[in-house]
């Protein structure tokens, strides 16, 4: 299996060392970024199956960063963290495509987690790739 990529879009968490270092142990590049704008051009550069955000950011929202982030690479799986409330956002978060959140402080168990969704992510995209290879 190719190695799997995922984008943390975080202006600033110490939780993030410990699940980089883990995320590292398996395979998988993690990128760091501390802004939505950073985001973006990264996702413009590069293919990542999974990005992970937080709520606030300095310079936009995660669900504004979802919604533009889908547009620019629309098969990524986009997951926000938080420590605030978000049931009066839920609506919202659906519609930006983020398809899970996750509370703070991350657990260790989240890598597992998100492990095994760049994994299914990563086969997708072997899949359409070697799909589109057949057909030339």
């Amino acid at each position: 299996m190719d190695a799997s990529n995922i984008l943390f879009a975080v202006e600033n968490d110490c939780d993030l060392t410990l699940l980089e270092e883990l995320f590292d142990r398996n395979n998988t590049t993690v990128h760091r970024v501390g802004s939505g704008e950073e985001a973006l051009a990264t996702l413009h550069a590069m293919p990542f199956e999974i990005m992970l955000t937080d709520m606030v950011m300095p310079d936009m929202d995660a669900i504004t960063l979802a919604r533009r982030a889908r547009r620019v690479s629309p098969g990524l799986t986009v997951f926000m963290y938080t420590d605030l409330p978000t049931r009066a956002l839920r609506h919202e978060i659906s519609e930006a495509g983020i398809e899970r959140i996750f509370d703070k402080p991350l657990s260790p168990n989240l890598v597992g987690y998100l492990l095994r969704e760049a994994r299914r992510a990563s086969d997708r995209r072997n899949d359409m790739n070697s799909t589109s290879a057949k057909g030339m």
